[in-house]
């Protein structure tokens, strides 16, 4: 009786013990969701020091861009300003010459030579009519009258022309030679850097005999 209730026992307790070997190790490598460790724990986020550098890196590089743009415009509109100065001055130019060619002699008497600034420039064509050059106020537009026509202006309202000199070289020669002095400037009413250019050119041209 006590052998049957020994091995009976026995059976039991081998039932019931724990495993032993790699089944042990395994359950005891395996944590309890409140054995984790504090890294597992942790909201995954930026810290302060990773946010400023963040937005200085941001802030860098926007105020890069905004003065590459700024510096893009203001040759944009320097390049603009010349090319309408040049283009004005040449075409001026080529309108008061063209003028003084074409006519038959000058009106001294009705003219303003150097070393007046704006001068005046009167020429009599071979048509009987007279052309006059001048401008349409100190600092302001070239003007053309050719005869009864109403005055036309040579140059844009872009531009203004700050110096205009007329200097009679004729002398005793039979051919009447006129200088031609003539500075023009963009009109910067802005006030902007990128907007003062000006240009200044000179000619003689020969009245037609």
């Amino acid at each position: 009786m006590i052998d049957k209730t020994f091995k009976f026992l026995s059976k039991k307790i081998r039932h019931f013990a724990p495993q032993c070997g790699a089944a042990r190790g395994k359950q005891a490598n395996q944590l309890m969701p409140n054995q984790l460790t504090p890294n597992k724990l942790a909201p995954s986020g930026f810290t302060l020091i990773e946010l400023l550098v963040y937005i200085v890196v941001i802030g860098g590089v926007a105020v890069t861009f905004i003065s590459y743009s700024l510096s893009v415009a203001q040759s944009r509109n320097k390049t603009y300003v010349a090319q309408e100065v040049q283009a004005n001055a040449r075409v001026a130019m080529a309108i008061i010459s063209q003028r003084i060619r074409a006519a038959s002699s000058v009106d001294t008497a009705n003219s303003v030579f150097a070393p007046v600034n704006p001068g005046k420039l009167s020429l009599l064509m071979p048509d009987g009519s007279t052309t006059i050059i001048d401008l349409t106020s100190p600092n302001g537009a070239l003007r053309v009258k050719d005869g009864l026509n109403s005055p036309v202006n040579a140059t844009s309202s872009k531009v203004i022309v700050t110096n205009l000199v007329f200097t009679n070289l004729s002398g005793n020669s039979p051919r009447e030679n006129i200088r031609i002095e003539l500075t023009l400037a963009y009109d910067n009413s802005s006030g902007g850097v990128e907007y003062n250019y000006s240009q200044s050119l000179r000619t003689t041209a020969s009245v037609r005999q």
